[in-house]
Parts: structure tokens; sequence; C-alpha cells
């Protein structure tokens, strides 16, 4: 059994690399171990080694790039309008000035952001922070790993036997779903809606445009985490209030699916 969910999970995480939705688990890291990252490079930085030449790597910095940075390459790879000189910029800044403000713009969202992972991946122009939705969100914002609800999920017929082979394996990885549409979606392929119940990992009133990782968990852009107004987070703390009334987009439910209710052709 262990080898056929192994078989599964492969089929599964090349399918998400191929359509560019996968990330590497092992880029997300605490704060505390950001921390440390961040002063490696400050050490070399004081003998005057750094990124700012922007057209290559120092030899020095190369490893902890790599290791911590490991899809730096893939997006300059992928992006004509990111270039190598842009993402050694990004590192420069990351380690004199971003890092040191992610605590205090983040920690009113959660109660204990000291628990959570967090990585850095290109968006729409530039390298944005994403946290990771693992088993710490989801207690540190619900206190509990087990929370079912009634979601919905556009997909494929590909995508919805991946969801079969998925739940009957016990082989489970967590989806985007929705609780409520205000727009039509906007995949043309998604042609069946699946009614399932799922597990729920992380609930927002309005898209967070969430992807999957390599262990199964996906991740949020954090930029995402604000919300129309002065009196609401896009965080739905109360699972019974995740309307996205005020963007009149659709929410979003993170959620690891266990049982397929209905399917109904889009």
């Amino acid at each position: 059994m262990q080898k056929i969910r192994r078989i599964i999970r492969k089929i599964l995480l090349e399918d998400y690399k191929v359509r560019g939705y996968i990330k590497p688990t092992n880029a997300f890291h605490s704060l505390s171990v950001w921390n440390k990252i961040v002063d490696m490079f400050l050490n070399y930085q004081s003998i005057d080694i750094d990124t700012r030449d922007g057209d290559r790597i120092p030899k020095e910095l190369a490893m902890l790039v790599q290791s911590f940075f490991p899809s730096l390459d893939t997006d300059v790879e992928r992006n004509e309008m990111f270039t190598q000189k842009h993402a050694m910029n990004f590192i420069e800044d990351f380690v004199n000035h971003r890092f040191w403000s992610i605590k205090r713009q983040y920690e009113s969202y959660v109660p204990d952001i000291d628990s959570l992972k967090f990585a850095y991946f290109y968006s729409r122009g530039d390298i944005e922070p994403y946290v990771l939705l693992d088993e710490n969100w989801t207690t540190s914002i619900y206190g509990s790993l087990d929370i079912q609800k009634e979601v919905k999920h556009f997909t494929s017929e590909e995508g919805l036997q991946n969801l079969i082979e998925s739940i009957e394996s016990g082989n489970a990885f967590d989806i985007s779903t929705f609780t409520t549409q205000h727009k039509d979606y906007f995949d043309p392929d998604a042609n069946l809606c699946v009614t399932m119940i799922g597990n729920v990992r992380a609930a927002f009133r309005s898209d967070v445009k969430s992807f999957a990782t390599t262990s199964g968990r996906r991740a949020m852009n954090l930029y995402r985490l604000d919300y129309p107004g002065d009196d609401l987070t896009n965080i739905c703390y109360d699972l019974e209030d995740c309307e996205p009334d005020r963007t009149h987009l659709w929410n979003e439910m993170i959620v690891t699916p266990i049982k397929i209710l209905k399917v109904e052709p889009v």
C-alpha cells in the first residue's frame, strides 16, 4: 500500500510540475530559521561579499542562494521580465530590509506567527512572501485539525480522477475550494463542479491564489491577507462568517478532500 501511495503521489506531483503549480516545501522556513540565514548573508556582506553585482552569484554565496531560494533559477528561466539581476537585487533587499518587517507586518493576523513557515517566490513582477498552510497554521487559527465542511471545487475529468485516487488511497493532498461564488470561474478546462466534504486547513473571504507544495499542503501570498475596509482581514476566523461580500468574487477554503458527494457539469 505504501508503494502504491508513493506512485500516486509521484504522478500527481509530476502533473503539477508540468502545469507549474508545485513549489518545494523545503523552501519554507520559520522566522527564527530565516533570521539565522539572513545573519549568514550579513556576515558575508561585512567582508564585502554580497549580491550587488547582479550578473553573477559570488561563489561563497552560491550554496546559500540555491539552498534557501531554490526556485530563483526556475523563475528566471520562465519569466522574460525577471532577470538574474532582479533576483540578486531581491536578495540584497531581503537581507537588509524586507525580512526585518515580516513579523511586524503580519503577527497581528495569527496567534502564533513564530510557528509558521515562510518562503519567497516570483509573482507578478516581483518576489513576494508566502506562508505554508500547514498544521501549524490550522491549529493557530482554529485550534483543531478536524473541521469538516461541505465545499465545492471546479476541476477537469483528469482532476476528478486525481481526487478520487487521492481519497481512496489515503494519500491526501489539499486543494482550493469555495462555498460562495459571485463570479464565473475563469478556467475553461474546469468543466466539472465537485461537491465534497473536506477537512478545512485554511479559509479566506476572497481568493488568495494558493498553490500546491511538494508536501501536499498549500501556500498563500501574504499580500492577500488584507481585505477591503478597516474592520476585517481576509482570514475567516469564523467559518460561518466567510462571505466575499466586499470583493464580489468567491471565497477560498483550503481543504483535504474526504468524501465526494456529487459531480455536476458546468
